[in-house]
């Protein structure tokens, strides 16, 4: 019963905001949007979190928590943006009148939730696939400061599309994107296009950086989150935690990881894991059986 009111309530909201916008491929003013809520709050598992995680949860990926010595001053991160669609299995599917979406984040204390007044930064995209307006929609870029933005803010005109490499690097003062297009390596290649604004980074504790995966709501029903997309998979790589003390970590090796996990749509999304040696973090989108 419950995936069958999550099918009509997103069927009848996707009707209706297609045709109050009639717009065959939305652009970067985004007139759907996602609700960015801050991160949850820590799990009752402990601060590491393995994919046999049997609570649900809208967030997956990985977080890297800072050492004793020095707090998480920067966090990077590259990644192709994937290819929204409609699954095909699973509570949500075939849904050809439905909205579906995913969203992809770099952040500073943006995973557990562990900050005092849940101050993060964070930054990423968000895909889309509608069947009311055509399919796959342009992918929207964002950045968002706690407490000062509730919801993620865009880049200006910086623009993006699926297939597209980006790097994302948050730091406590200052988020960046740089979009490098469609190629397979960004070693000596100069970005297309960059993005980046100033943000207030006061009250960040440091302490943890994160890669990661969500299932957000639509804004306006924030009770329960969209229909998760089909993306294949994404891999951030690249991977760098700049500490306060100086030092530069180039992996995520020991970062507790965790999948997007939600019943209504048929248990286990995702099948989360760190590469070996720590480079990557790579989500891959999954149904449970």
């Amino acid at each position: 019963m419950k995936s069958a009111t999550l099918l009509t309530t997103l069927s009848l909201a996707s009707t209706a905001l297609s045709t109050a916008i009639p717009l065959p491929i939305r652009t970067n003013t985004r007139p759907i949007r996602l609700l960015h809520k801050p991160p949850l709050s820590p799990p009752s598992q402990g601060a590491r979190i393995l994919s046999s995680q049997s609570e649900e949860s809208t967030l997956g990926g990985a977080h890297l928590p800072s050492p004793p010595s020095g707090k998480v001053a920067s966090v990077t991160a590259t990644f192709t943006i994937p290819h929204a669609s409609m699954p095909v299995t699973g509570p949500t599917a075939n849904n050809t009148v439905g909205l579906y979406a995913a969203s992809f984040h770099v952040g500073i204390d943006s995973f557990s939730g562990l900050c005092p007044n849940n101050r993060f930064i964070r930054a990423g995209v968000d895909i889309f696939w509608d069947g009311t307006i055509g399919g796959e929609q342009t992918p929207w870029v964002w950045y968002q400061s706690s407490p000062a933005d509730e919801d993620g803010l865009g880049f200006g005109n910086f623009s993006a599309k699926a297939g597209d490499v980006v790097k994302f690097v948050v730091t406590g003062s200052e988020v960046r994107v740089e979009n490098y297009g469609n190629v397979t390596c960004t070693k000596g290649l100069k970005a297309r296009q960059v993005g980046v604004q100033r943000v207030d980074g006061g009250g960040l504790c440091g302490g943890e950086a994160a890669w990661a995966v969500e299932d957000f709501p639509l804004a306006g029903m924030p009770d329960f989150p969209v229909a998760f997309a089909d993306f294949g998979g994404v891999v951030f790589k690249n991977l760098e935690v700049g500490f306060g003390n100086g030092t530069v970590r180039r992996n995520a090796e020991g970062a507790g990881v965790r999948d997007v996990r939600l019943d209504a749509q048929g248990g286990r999304l995702t099948d989360c894991v760190v590469g070996e040696g720590g480079g990557s973090v790579r989500c891959d989108r999954v149904v449970e059986e």
